[in-house]
């Protein structure tokens, strides 16, 4: 985190998208596979804090392993922390986008999960905390990767991720603006990352101005009504999708694969007011 043949001038024009413009691109993330449609996909989601075991949606195909933190020794105790506090604490951002990822994957899916806290206890993050997460990541052979973060740094961190990366554009607040720069966010365009956005749906789609990275954004899905909200929610769903409608439907076994898969799968939404046209699938 090179071997597939060239079958159609759609694939030419990926080629030339997302390998020409990044020649020295050709590491661990490019040959990466998938074994087969059938077999148990490793996943790690990357984020704050998680209580495993206390996950909303259960299926006996859906393992989700205890929390291993990158900052150091987990700093809090999943058995004394409140319900209330797993629904509203900022600690456990985690475990929000864990549920919804498993509230929108489909249950015949055999996964197994790995939850990576890169935040210490205070809310912070560290370069050292990522780099350790994809090191494990690469290490453990992971098929695929879920985040909701982004880690405010000007150092790159990383040249190339391992596995193939679902991660939000995130969005302007406060002292967050476009000019802020964020990890993995600003190694797009990458061929095994996809950058997800948001918009409002609601009586009319609106398209949803604060977001970051906008020119580098694959797909979009909506911000939520109700409680979890934004792009976290977001490229949670975004990434289940592109598990059901690729990894099951049509055995999809390769990341450049992955990518023709949701390109042909994608369908184009309109905000009436702003004239403006983004994909989702």
């Amino acid at each position: 985190m090179l071997e597939f043949t060239v079958r159609s001038q759609l694939i030419n024009l990926l080629f030339k998208k997302y390998f020409l413009m990044r020649p020295l691109f050709l590491g661990a993330a490019f040959l990466f596979m998938f074994s087969s449609a059938h077999a148990s996909l490793k996943i790690a989601v990357v984020d704050t804090g998680f209580c495993s075991q206390k996950a909303l949606v259960k299926s006996k195909n859906h393992i989700v392993k205890p929390a291993r933190d990158m900052t150091g020794p987990l700093s809090y105790d999943c058995k004394k922390v409140s319900d209330k506090d797993l629904l509203t604490s900022g600690r456990f951002h985690g475990q929000h986008v864990l549920n919804e990822f498993l509230l929108n994957l489909p249950k015949k899916i055999k996964i197994t999960i790995y939850p990576l806290v890169v935040y210490d206890k205070k809310g912070n993050q560290t370069a050292d905390a990522w780099k350790k997460a994809i090191e494990l990541i690469e290490n453990e052979k992971m098929d695929m990767v879920l985040t909701a973060s982004g880690f405010i740094t000007e150092e790159k961190v990383v040249n190339d991720l391992p596995s193939i990366w679902f991660v939000p554009s995130g969005r302007t607040e406060r002292s967050i603006t476009t000019k802020t720069v964020l990890f993995p966010q600003r190694l797009a365009p990458s061929p095994n990352l996809f950058v997800i956005g948001d918009y409002f749906d609601g009586e009319q789609i609106i398209y949803d101005q604060a977001l970051m990275y906008q020119d580098h954004i694959d797909y979009y899905f909506p911000t939520g009504k109700k409680g979890f909200s934004g792009t976290s929610r977001a490229v949670a769903e975004g990434m289940a999708r592109a598990l059901q409608k690729c990894f099951i439907e049509k055995d999809i076994i390769a990341a450049h694969s992955l990518r023709l898969c949701l390109l042909k799968s994608s369908k184009t939404l309109q905000d009436p007011i702003l004239k403006k046209e983004f994909k989702t699938f």
